[in-house]
């Protein structure tokens, strides 16, 4: 019987093949960990330069912020107003409470409370709106209430608003809105608010034709209208807003002015002189 033929191996050999194997892993393990420590090193470093970029950012800003703060540039140069022609600016400014003194980004948030002060002095105000020019010159922007007509004082008119008050300036006649009526006639016995309230409830096709309001009127419920054509109207305060709507229809039947009477059921008749002169027709 034959015998097997054995093939010797060398143990030097094979551990160093083992041994070679184990090297290349480790080195191979080293430079990933070195790789990874590296881009771990070049990572922290970014966010540190990051943080210290956006310390030293911050800190510049803190340090002009309060640079301009201390400075003359940060108070209020001066004072523009807008909106408003007829109303006096110096004396708005020193309602407002503005003064020199003053610092503009402070001025900037006060929107609201110098709206409440000075449209609490000043009805015609609604709304004001603080901006600024070149740095340190404030400008105040002022939205007027809407005016409705106007009221005879001395010799000029007031403003008449949609809220129902009057204005707090006393205008000249060549200053007014011609296409708004005047209020004529009315003093401390006749109430001026409640003819203001049903004017304003009227349809605006209405209202454009109104030239004027008298307040001369024989009883206190009752309201007379000036038309531009010419026409008077007489109502009652409590029904004229629903018996208004047949105005169109009789003026269109009307040979000439005439007197038009809405307070019990409709009529018309023609104006006499007299009633021409006293409402200055003629």
């Amino acid at each position: 019987m034959a015998k097997k033929k054995i093939t010797k191996k060398d143990p030097k050999q094979e551990l160093s093949g083992w041994i070679d194997y184990k090297n290349k892993t480790n080195n191979n393990e080293k430079r990933r960990v070195s790789a990874s420590l590296t881009k771990l090193q070049a990572e922290r470093r970014h966010a540190l330069l990051t943080r210290l970029g956006f310390i030293i950012f911050f800190s510049l800003c803190c340090i002009l912020a309060l640079g301009y703060y201390v400075s003359p540039k940060a108070n209020v140069a001066s004072v523009q107003v807008k909106g408003v022609p007829e109303l006096n600016s110096k004396q708005l400014v020193k309602t407002a409470g503005i003064s020199p003194e003053n610092k503009v980004v402070f001025c900037l948030l006060k929107g609201k409370k110098y709206t409440e002060k000075l449209s609490a002095a000043f009805p015609e105000i609604e709304k004001v709106q603080v901006g600024v020019q070149k740095t340190n010159h404030l400008v105040l922007n002022i939205k007027e209430r809407p005016v409705i007509g106007y009221i005879h004082e001395g010799e000029g008119y007031r403003k008449i608003l949609a809220t129902g008050k009057v204005g707090s300036q006393v205008i000249a006649s060549d200053k007014i809105d011609k296409s708004k009526p005047l209020f004529t006639g009315y003093n401390q016995k006749v109430s001026l608010s409640e003819d203001i309230k049903v004017y304003a409830s009227l349809p605006q096709h209405i209202r454009d034709q109104v030239k004027m309001l008298s307040g001369e009127t024989r009883r206190p419920s009752q309201i007379v209208l000036v038309m531009k054509d010419n026409n008077i109207v007489i109502g009652n305060l409590s029904t004229i807003k629903s018996k208004i709507r047949y105005y169109d229809k009789i003026k269109s039947q009307l040979k000439e002015p005439s007197v038009i009477d809405f307070e019990i059921g409709a009529y018309s008749r023609p104006l006499t002189q007299a009633e021409k002169v006293k409402l200055g027709l003629t």
